[in-house]
């Protein structure tokens, strides 16, 4: 059941970044609920041996086509899918936030 709400919840969010024009403020939400949802996804994976949590920092631009490459991926089924660099950048970037 997991499974299919993940998949419709990346999907939905595909549609949306695809539909979306070049809107600054849809665009950061957009971001936002993305970055949401895989680190809820990331909650609920068991890596053993852990996840990397150093690594470079992401460009904007490198940031929002790791989030649509996972995304696409989970959106299609292949939701075990993680994407390292990415899982660290964003928890070192909500972490400076906090």
């Amino acid at each position: 059941m997991f499974q299919d709400a993940l998949t419709g919840q990346a999907a939905e969010l595909i549609r949306y970044q695809d539909a979306e024009a070049t809107d600054q403020t849809a665009a950061e939400i957009w971001q936002s609920t993305a970055e949401d949802c895989v680190l809820a996804r990331m909650k609920t994976i068991r890596v053993y041996g852990g996840l990397p949590r150093h690594k470079r920092r992401l460009t904007q631009h490198e940031r929002v086509d790791r989030l649509q490459a996972l995304l696409r991926l989970w959106a299609n089924g292949c939701i075990c899918a993680v994407d390292e660099e990415l899982f660290a950048d964003l928890l070192a970037r909500r972490s400076l936030r906090a």
